[in-house]
């Protein structure tokens, strides 16, 4: 669920935020050496991005760095003049680039571990362990919008015993003044916040389901049989509904300290105390199962920014909840659903309610909280019941290989629709009062 309990539900309905304006420049690639020290708790690194311009005379960049200390900025070898402004970092060119004219900066810098009591971010240390996610600008400069995606080459040097994963393909390992450097492809265009990493004294355990390996990366006695038999059935199912196979050779799923669950490319941070629970409940498989289905719903089919972030949250969730139904029943979806129906009509009560296509949204944080999952839920459910079983999945499975690999929007998923159903705008009433409109009232739930 992507940090949503850290942050809660979103700021009351009504406030209105100027959307973002296209940055005047666009990221091709990010080149990205991190060295962790978690004695010191802090994180070194150093990126290469390379852009174009997107105007004439661009004379500066604007990048999200969080609350990186910044040492050096350097374009072939000299010093960039460059301005703080929050979160933001100015970089002054010095030499103005033409329309699609490229240009290649280098930034030195530092990230060190929250400060006690702060509110959880996009890199944490815990004992033995150093994981990077999500707020990619945490650690690592970037320009952390998902109309922005690049593609990302990363290097890991880290202590030889540990157990290393990051975002897309491992294309080499080597040592390197006595650490072990693992070398990282994303080799599609990709937004930033699904770039990940993570580093520690996991054991690691792998299998494979047909062509893909499931790596576990967990604590010591941590039981992943169970893990890696429910991986490879959701794996299954997925492909099956969406039409579209699990693209990667390898899917890793890492299990860390606290309250998270995030996605990134070919691989999830997940709770250590998740392999607790699944051993108590072994019909626990929700959040497996909503972890797995982001590589559908978020990295196959990117949203086209933060307005339609429920593309992402709100239809994972909800093939989690499927994949419960083939697997325990019909029951236990209506269960599902029924829980989620709840969360969302207590945010109706509380005045949180708001489109889930909403174009006001411009930054991660304010895209996230409890809405574009439950309300996301709630919505594809009603969904599925207008239009029946048969056209409904067969809806889905041609929105999904249809625009697989494109950045979506919630056009895109009702004229899919509109066409397994062979009616034209035959959903236009639906979305406007469900998707892009706010606070209708829900039909009595079939339980009631």
């Amino acid at each position: 669920m992507s940090f949503r309990a850290i942050f809660g539900c979103l700021a009351a309905a009504g406030a209105l935020l100027a959307a973002p304006l296209q940055r005047n420049f666009a990221v091709e690639h990010y080149d990205v050496s991190l060295q962790p020290d978690l004695a010191a708790k802090t994180l070194t690194g150093e990126v290469s991005i390379r852009f174009h311009s997107r105007i004439d005379r661009l004379s500066a960049l604007e990048l999200d760095v969080g609350a990186l200390e910044i040492a050096s900025v350097t374009d072939s070898g000299v010093a960039q003049y460059t301005e703080r402004r929050g979160a933001l970092l100015i970089v002054v060119l010095g030499k103005p680039l033409n329309s699609d004219e490229q240009g290649t900066i280098v930034i030195r810098y530092r990230a060190p571990a929250p400060k006690a009591g702060a509110t959880p971010g996009g890199l944490v240390f815990a004992p033995g362990q150093v994981y990077g996610a999500f707020f990619t600008s945490d650690w690592m400069p970037s320009s952390d919008r998902p109309d922005e995606p690049a593609t990302l080459h990363l290097r890991l040097s880290a202590d030889p015993r540990w157990k290393v994963a990051a975002s897309g393909k491992l294309s080499g390992t080597t040592t390197e003044n006595g650490r072990s450097v693992t070398e990282w492809h994303i080799d599609t265009p990709t937004a930033t916040y699904l770039y990940a990493f993570a580093a520690g004294d996991f054991a690691e355990s792998t299998t494979q389901h047909n062509k893909v390996a499931l790596r576990i990366l967990a604590p010591a006695g941590m039981a992943t049989a169970p893990i890696a038999e429910a991986t490879g059935s959701a794996l299954q199912f997925l492909a099956d509904r969406t039409g579209v196979a699990y693209p990667l050779n390898t899917y890793t799923q890492v299990f860390v300290p606290g309250d998270v669950q995030q996605e990134a490319v070919g691989m999830s941070l997940l709770p250590a105390s998740y392999g607790a629970e699944l051993a108590k409940q072994p019909d626990s498989l929700f959040v497996l199962a909503q972890a797995l289905a982001h590589q559908w719903y978020g990295v196959g089919l990117p949203c086209a920014d933060w307005s339609d972030y429920w593309l992402s949250a709100g239809v994972s969730t909800f093939m989690a909840d499927a994949f419960l139904e083939k697997r325990f029943g019909k029951a236990r979806y209506e269960k599902e659903i029924e829980r989620a129906r709840g969360l969302f009509e207590s945010l109706q009560s509380d005045g949180k309610d708001r489109p889930l296509s909403w174009g006001d949204w411009q930054t991660p944080r304010q895209a996230m909280g409890d809405l574009p999952y439950y309300k996301g839920v709630v919505v594809l459910d009603l969904l599925r019941h207008e239009l029946g079983d048969d056209v409904f999945w067969r809806g889905l499975h041609r929105y999904t290989s249809q625009y697989w690999g494109k950045r979506v929007t919630s056009d895109n998923l009702e004229a899919a629709m509109d066409a397994a159903s062979g009616k034209a705008k035959s959903l236009t009433k639906f979305f406007e009062r469900w998707v892009t409109g706010c606070c209708a009232t829900l039909p009595p739930g079939r339980g009631h």
